[in-house]
């Protein structure tokens, strides 16, 4: 398993009323997945909408190359960061064992 040491802190952008609590949450919640990206992370951001019909949590990740969006919507925004966790972690395995659809891998 390939562990990125650096993680880019995420542009985070709500809509609205979304708490200081909730978007910390899901700040590091973001963050431990992308500690399973089998390359570098270049760039991220998150979005936590409450507007929206139901919580609504979005991510957008560039791995070495490989952009990866994922959102998720739940009662709150709590179970919907956790869904996104969980599909951004997902994604991010695939990407692992298809490495010719994800980036490049450098050979040792």
């Amino acid at each position: 398993m390939t562990r990125a040491d650096l993680v880019i802190s995420p542009q985070v952008y709500t809509h609205g009323e979304v708490g200081p609590d909730a978007t910390a949450y899901a700040v590091g919640k973001l963050e431990a997945a992308l500690h399973h990206a089998p390359g570098p992370v270049l760039r991220t951001s998150l979005t936590l909408d409450a507007a929206a019909p139901g919580d609504r949590v979005d991510a957008h990740v560039d791995v070495n190359g490989v952009g990866l969006h994922v959102h998720a919507v739940g009662e709150s925004l709590q179970e919907a960061t956790d869904l996104m966790q969980d599909r951004l972690r997902s994604r991010l395995r695939r990407i692992r064992r298809r490495p010719q659809q994800g980036p490049d891998t450098p050979k040792q």
